[in-house]
């Protein structure tokens, strides 16, 4: 595409150079600028990216996209001048890829928790229907057998662009996306085609940006005004039954799931295994049994979202139902660990005090002997999460083991140490351990008969963010690794 059939798309303040380049990419990092890229100059939280442009241009920039042009620079390179780069990089990414997103159907949910679990139980869905789908978000970009790493759980809007694109070349036709609260606030699904939002639930985190709760549910209800189809939220969240309502009295589409009070989606009868929860299932008036396979109510809370969706996109009821006793789950949440050592030991991403609390609930309802908890708290992040982390590991927990869960620039110790607080608050038993891995090592080796250990936070992220460094973590092998040698050392092993 020349830069001239951009400019008549998009709204500019002016173009200075020659309109007749052709332009084949766009990027806001200068040190990813190949030929023929657009640089977007973003005034960022921590630089700008017009100091940058020089750097753009002797990377091969066709154009650059900006609020002011260098004094420097003038003569140096093609300038489109707009008010927002942000939003407008938005818009050009989309013109750029060819508007994919309009070309395969789109799930997007938001929430604090389940975002992740529910864009790999819509998969399992397709899957079983057999037809092909994508994903992108914590994880990474799911797209056929390729998985592309992502820097964000939402990536830029150029990055989701050219995945929905990739998704269209690989005949992949649906696509679920995780959105957080950052993108909606930073534009980043701005001109993205979405049929359907999913709302999970809204507790506190990332106050470090939002700044007060209502910032934060103003950030996430953005995204349940760019849906072409329908909403599915979850009333039995405050902020759900909020959100519905004032959707509702908007004329927005929306459908209500949820477990503890009358909804168009409602789950009922709850009974909970280490195996999973059957429940009752009603749907229009119709009462269907239905099961999944991972335990607890916050499992059957993002079932129901899914199943709306599914639902809402044209997906036939009954087969849903069976697709979701078919899914086995979802790798790093409530995601047990085999061993011989008597013990129940499950891997989870829960962070958050609300994410802890609800698998607290699960674990509660089979554990026969004494419960035992690993976990830490993000370093530079809302650090009042802290303590209530620690009151509810205290509350329920026979042992908690205070651990390093991406420190950043703080001292992990001294996070460690206001976790403890909460701890102490219900004369709690803890250990600080600091080192991740010989923290899970302790925990394992220390386990008795009937024990539940639950490792929380890390899950599947691969990597522990120590100072400017990104460190290679795998949560699943370390523990796994222990395992071995604990049951060796045991002698339930060779």
């Amino acid at each position: 595409m020349e830069i001239k059939s951009l400019l008549i798309q998009i709204e500019h303040e002016y173009f200075s150079g020659d309109k007749n380049v052709e332009i084949t990419g766009i990027t806001n990092d200068s040190r990813k600028v190949t030929h023929g890229d657009i640089f977007i100059a973003i005034e960022g939280f921590t630089t700008d990216g017009h100091k940058f442009i020089g750097d753009a241009l002797k990377n091969g920039a066709a154009a650059v996209m900006c609020v002011y042009v260098p004094e420097d620079l003038k003569t140096k390179g093609n300038f489109i001048v707009v008010k927002d780069p942000r939003k407008t990089m938005a818009v050009a990414a989309n013109i750029l890829y060819g508007h994919p997103s309009e070309k395969i159907s789109i799930a997007a949910v938001t929430g604090t928790n389940g975002k992740t679990s529910t864009t790999y139980l819509l998969k399992g869905i397709y899957d079983y229907l057999g037809e092909k789908s994508g994903i992108i978000g914590t994880m990474g970009a799911l797209i056929g057998d390729k998985k592309i790493k992502v820097d964000n759980t939402t990536p830029e809007a150029f990055d989701l662009q050219k995945y929905f694109d990739m998704m269209v070349e690989s005949s992949v036709y649906h696509c679920f996306i995780e959105v957080s609260s950052h993108a909606l606030e930073l534009n980043r699904v701005d001109d993205v085609s979405i049929d359907v939002g999913i709302f999970t639930n809204l507790t506190r985190d990332h106050l470090d940006f939002h700044k007060t709760m209502e910032n934060y549910f103003q950030a996430k209800k953005k995204l349940f005004y760019l849906t072409k189809k329908n909403n599915i939220v979850n009333v039995d969240d405050s902020y759900g039954e909020r959100l519905y309502k004032e959707l509702k009295q908007e004329g927005i589409n929306a459908t209500s799931v949820g477990t503890g009070k009358e909804a168009d989606i409602m789950a009922s009868d709850l009974i909970t295994t280490i195996n999973g929860t059957d429940f009752d299932l009603t749907v229009n008036g119709t009462v269907r049994k239905a099961h999944v396979n991972t335990p607890g109510k916050f499992s059957v809370l993002n079932s129901l979202g899914v199943i709306g969706a599914a639902y809402a996109m044209g997906a036939d009821i009954d087969d849903i139902i069976k697709a979701l006793g078919k899914i086995k789950g979802v790798s790093g949440r409530f995601q047990i660990l085999e061993n011989k050592l008597g013990c129940t030991i499950i891997l989870d991403f829960a962070h958050t005090p609300d994410g802890l609390q609800k698998v607290m609930d699960t674990i509660n309802e089979f554990a026969e002997g004494r419960k035992i908890v690993m976990f830490g708290a993000g370093g530079e992040r809302d650090s009042a999460r802290r303590a209530p982390m620690g009151e509810i590991a205290g509350k329920y927990c026979d042992l908690s083991i205070l651990t390093s869960d991406n420190p950043r620039f703080e001292d992990p110790y001294e996070i460690c140490l206001e976790i403890a607080k909460g701890v102490e608050k219900y004369n709690g038993k803890y250990e600080i351990i600091i080192e991740r891995d010989k923290a899970i090592y302790y925990a394992i080796d220390n386990s008795k008969d009937k024990d539940v250990i639950l490792f929380a936070g890390k899950s599947t992220e691969p990597y522990q963010d120590i100072g400017v460094e990104k460190v290679p973590y795998d949560e699943g092998s370390i523990a796994r690794k222990a395992i071995i040698d604990i049951e060796i050392k045991r002698g339930l092993r060779e």
